[in-house]
């Protein structure tokens, strides 16, 4: 018997009805149920994605992405945003950062081209802040008007990004920064000042959806509810594999979203991924303190900052291309393609993953500087990937001058890595297959990399024997000795290279692999075989033992 179109949609609907009312929720919304979620695989091996900070804010391209805050401080000017808007677009009578919607028209946005310079920059996961503090949605959304289908571009910007790095075969990463916009376009405003004219957009009735006033207990109810809202569409209509809150812990505070809603919403995001058999990630961003428990989620360090001196398991890093953290008129960039190789490798080597952000001109096209980093990125990875993709931890992440320093703000003590000054005296470690791989952060002098951990006392192996190396981006032969001095290994006569340089180490017998440790880098230091200290910088921890 043939079924009518109709008959067959209805049955399809009623067994998807029968299959959502069988499942039994994996996760309840509570800390401890969300705990147990076990982090994917895959975030491990991909080491390396990029998105975007974009959206209104990138029109006047002044400032960075806090414009609108700066905007309305008024006669503080703060980043000098007020006089460069009233010079460029007039008062704020005549046109508010409402207007500036209308202006983000994106003509030349291209979410293949973006997809493109990611993935060939070697990223393994991409996306885009689908939401920044300003509130601007960045897809099409049936919760609130102000979004990119219905204002601004016309397009569901998010959408297209989706299928185009899914296309690429990239995870698919969606960043949300919304806990935040209740009141924050407008917190640099003078208290008691008559600075701001009736006339200005902030106080139109109109717009008290877009500018969210904190101090109105009924307005605030109505953001958390369409807070929740808005997560549950970027789950259910784009299926990110990560997930990424900024700000929520300061947002809770103020209950924009309130604790258990955003428990709500997480455990919702588990358990539909849960329903697909989709392995997500729930990035948990440190900002003072962790946005959630600090045995939920992936822990996120935005640049490194706040980092402890060792970090259990796997992390997160995120940083801009360049700064400030979005487009801004006559950008320069003082880190080219060689700094972030360098930040890559050595985030890698202590179990870090990277996870960069572009800034996107606002007619949607990627600036040109940003285009020549990314493809630096992509040519080392394309050389070197072996080093970097699926690899792990080593016993020892690293060795040489730059390793980790503290220094006391506040009376506590901060750890922090001196990326900017990595060279040819600085080797870190991953290992992967039964393969240890050393990577030197610049070309040494005498066109010999000696590396005092990897010494014939050091038991690199069940037989403590190396069979072969191999120079990862050259075809030659390498010749390498190893004595109680170390590991001596000469580049190829010729050889260039760029940025960084990584051996393969080939070994008889299993690679025998510790589980990386403060105490174990201390010891080695004793030993003689890892340098702690450097220009009387860095200082080996007290540990109490």
């Amino acid at each position: 018997m043939k079924l009518s179109k109709l008959t067959l949609a209805s049955l399809l609907l009623t067994a998807g009805i029968s299959s959502a009312s069988s499942y039994a929720q994996k996760y309840d919304a509570n800390w401890d149920s969300l705990s147990k979620q076990k982090l994917p695989e895959w975030i491990v091996d991909a080491k390396f994605g990029i998105y975007t900070h974009w959206g209104v804010y990138s029109v006047p391209a002044h400032g960075g992405p806090d414009y609108a805050p700066n905007l309305y401080s008024h006669k503080r000017d703060i980043k000098g945003a007020y006089s460069y808007h009233k010079e460029k677009y007039g008062d704020l009578d005549k046109v508010g950062y409402t207007d500036l919607v209308k202006k983000f028209t994106a003509p030349k946005f291209d979410a293949g081209n973006w997809a493109g310079v990611m993935a060939n920059a070697g990223a393994k996961f991409a996306g885009i802040s689908v939401v920044h503090h300003d509130g601007f949605l960045l897809w099409d959304s049936k919760v609130s008007r102000w979004n990119s289908k219905e204002m601004g571009p016309k397009r569901d910007i998010y959408g297209e990004i989706a299928e185009a790095v899914r296309d690429n075969d990239m995870k698919l990463v969606a960043t949300m920064h919304h806990g935040r916009s209740p009141g924050w376009k407008t917190k640099f405003l003078p208290k008691g000042s008559k600075a701001a004219s009736k006339n200005w957009d902030m106080n139109d009735p109109q717009f008290n959806d877009f500018f969210w006033d904190k101090k109105d207990p009924k307005v605030i109810k109505k953001f958390e509810q369409d807070w929740e809202k808005k997560v549950h569409e970027i789950v259910d209509n784009y299926q990110p594999d990560l997930l990424w809150f900024d700000g929520l812990r300061q947002a809770i505070k103020g209950g924009h979203p309130g604790e258990q809603t955003v428990l709500d919403a997480v455990s919702y995001y588990y358990n539909e991924a849960d329903k697909r058999n989709q392995e997500v990630v729930l990035a948990n961003k440190h900002a003072g303190k962790f946005n959630f428990p600090d045995d939920v989620g992936l822990l996120s360090y935005e640049g490194g900052r706040d980092m402890p001196e060792h970090v259990e398991g796997y992390y997160l890093t995120d940083r801009a291309i360049g700064y400030p953290w979005s487009y801004v008129n006559d950008k320069t960039y003082r880190d080219g393609a060689d700094f972030h190789v360098g930040f890559l490798i050595d985030n890698v080597s202590r179990g870090g993953i990277y996870l960069m952000s572009l800034t996107p001109k606002g007619d949607g096209s990627i600036p040109e500087g940003e285009l020549e980093i990314t493809k630096g990125i992509g040519r080392w990875l394309e050389a070197n990937g072996d080093a970097i993709y699926g690899t792990r931890r080593y016993s020892v992440f690293g060795e040489g001058k730059h390793l980790v320093y503290k220094k006391l703000k506040k009376g506590k003590t901060i750890y922090a890595w001196d990326y900017r000054n990595l060279g040819a005296e600085d080797i870190r470690f991953t290992q992967k297959d039964n393969n240890l791989y050393s990577i030197v952060l610049g070309m040494p002098k005498s066109r010999v990399l000696d590396i005092k951990t990897l010494n014939s006392d050091y038991d690199i192996s069940s037989e403590n024997k190396i069979t072969s190396i191999e120079l990862l981006d050259s075809d030659e032969k390498i010749e390498w000795s190893r004595d109680k001095d170390g590991l001596h290994i000469k580049f190829p006569k010729g050889y260039e290279g760029e940025f960084a340089h990584a051996f393969k180490i080939n070994v008889a017998g299993k690679l025998i692999v510790n589980e990386p440790d403060l105490e174990n880098r201390l010891k080695l230091a004793k030993l003689g075989k890892i340098t702690l200290e450097a220009e009387d910088k860095i200082k080996v921890v007290n540990t109490g033992k």
